[in-house]
């Protein structure tokens, strides 16, 4: 069907610019920390919201009240996450993945690139994004929790290591 009726059209165009407000205004409430870089948490929340806020227009047998009721639970389960991760580690380790530490001391952990179903060439691509050339110039890339990949080089890591408290590091090499 090409056309049904204005009635019909502008009845989608008002539902969808509600939609729109509204979203706006919790983007607004909420602040710029919703759009940074996302965890995986994150990205499902968005995926469904934007299900929910793409369904408005379109679904006649979801009142406009009642998508707004659903945006609305999204957002503000979200901001509760947010904020018991910001306060207790307990929540923080049950939404967040810990960061992964890949390779230590210039050497590959190739037990964990496997046991995380990794891949040598995406480490060593990150390693190059990095401006390294070698493995021996680098005291650890690590997979952060947001997917981004940390390359701190051994010229860089003095005395004091407490950027890696917390992480999973390898037992020192016998030599």
């Amino acid at each position: 069907m090409w056309f049904a009726s204005w009635h019909s059209t502008l009845q989608v165009v008002f539902r969808a610019a509600v939609a729109y407000v509204v979203i706006v205004g919790a983007l607004r409430v909420l602040g710029e920390q919703v759009l940074a870089k996302m965890r995986a948490y994150d990205l499902v929340v968005t995926i469904t919201l934007g299900s929910v806020v793409a369904n408005i227009p379109f679904a006649s047998d979801v009142a406009t009240v009642d998508g707004i009721a659903i945006m609305i639970t999204f957002v503000t389960l979200q901001e509760g996450i947010r904020w018991a991760q910001a306060r207790s580690k307990t929540a923080r380790r049950i939404v967040t993945e810990k960061p992964r530490v890949v390779v230590w001391d210039g050497r590959l952990l190739t037990d964990r690139v496997q046991q995380w179903r990794l891949t040598v060439e995406e480490i060593r691509a990150a390693v190059r994004r990095a401006g390294v050339a070698s493995f021996s110039d680098v005291q650890a890339v690590v997979l952060e929790n947001d997917g981004d990949w940390s390359v701190v080089l051994r010229r860089d890591c003095g005395a004091d290591r407490s950027a890696f408290e917390g992480l999973d590091l390898p037992e020192p090499r016998a030599e």
